[in-house]
């Protein structure tokens, strides 16, 4: 396999697939060589506007031996179903979160990628977001010292315009899986596993979608750290946050994807400054797979990782009783 460039086939051509297709083809180490989706027009378009083939379903596209590698970006109702069909034609595969809708599929996406010998990476794109991996990397670093405490909120409004499938329960989960998913996986990707769990979630707002209206979390991590989180499709206006409290500094910003208005209180002795990226996150993660192809080394998130992900939010929904 040549470690500059890597032959890719995209399952799944809706707007989020034509946009990491797009991504992965900006890195300059992919040639796309094929397309797939359930819509078949919608695949012939796409395949015209990237210079590539459509294809007549997933399996044709997995038996091309052209393709090295997949992108799939489908539906997470339907993950399961094609990144096994991919591992099991000998494809490498990059599959969008969350790994599945259960731990079961999750475990037999992992068993057939362990027996194709092929690498599955999971796009928990924001372990790579700023300011988040700079936060992060501070923790990680002892920078930050101990952590106390932390407030999430990701309070939706018009989030079921981007596409109304993701409102129906069956095709995307539900809030947890669709949205909670980032901060959910992020939060254990710094601070280890959840200890404890308190949840309550409610859908009583009449609408068109199934989407929880509010979803309200108290987790417990080891060493007393303890998160809430606030989130749902039920709220007045579009609000998205946090607040972490460590030993050494309070870092807080009320607009989460913006590192300018991250505010930082320092209590220690030495003063913080976080290194923010220029890169955008979709490009650090998709040549974070890339590097991983290239070396054989292991994907910085693995399948065993984004399962747990999984289990998080799956246990989460049994707390709330859903």
């Amino acid at each position: 396999m040549n470690p500059a460039s890597f032959a890719i086939g995209l399952i799944g051509c809706g707007q989020f697939g034509r946009f990491l297709a797009q991504a992965a083809m900006g890195t300059g180490r992919i040639g796309l060589k094929a397309v797939c989706d359930q819509d078949q027009q919608r695949a012939a378009h796409l395949a015209t506007e990237l210079d590539a083939e459509a294809c007549d379903g997933v399996s044709a596209l997995c038996a091309r031996p052209d393709i090295e590698a997949v992108l799939i970006a489908t539906p997470p109702a339907h993950h399961a179903a094609h990144a096994i069909a991919a591992l099991q034609a000998g494809k490498h595969v990059f599959l969008e979160k969350p790994m599945a809708l259960s731990e079961a599929d999750c475990t037999t996406i992992n068993h057939a990628c362990a027996e194709s010998g092929r690498q599955l990476m999971v796009g928990h794109v924001l372990r790579w977001f700023e300011p988040y991996r700079a936060i992060a990397a501070a923790y990680h670093a002892g920078l930050l010292g101990r952590a106390l405490h932390g407030s999430f909120w990701r309070l939706e409004h018009d989030f079921l315009k981007i596409a109304p499938w993701k409102g129906q329960r069956a095709g995307s989960g539900g809030y947890l899986f669709e949205v909670a998913a980032h901060e959910l996986d992020w939060l254990r990707s710094v601070f280890g596993e959840v200890q404890f769990i308190a949840a309550g979630i409610d859908k009583r707002q009449p609408s068109t979608h199934q989407l929880e209206d509010r979803v309200a979390l108290q987790l417990g991590f080891a060493d007393g750290f303890c998160v809430h989180y606030l989130g749902g499709t039920g709220f007045p206006a579009n609000s998205h946050g946090f607040c972490l409290r460590f030993e050494h500094a309070t870092i807080e910003s009320d607009a989460a994807f913006d590192p300018a208005r991250v505010r930082i209180t320092e209590h220690g002795p030495h003063p913080i400054t976080l290194a923010f990226s220029a890169i955008d996150p979709y490009r650090a993660e998709l040549d974070a797979w890339l590097d991983c192809l290239a070396t054989q080394q292991t994907m910085p998130v693995t399948g065993e990782d984004a399962a747990a992900t999984v289990a998080l939010i799956a246990s989460t929904y049994r707390h709330a009783g859903w």
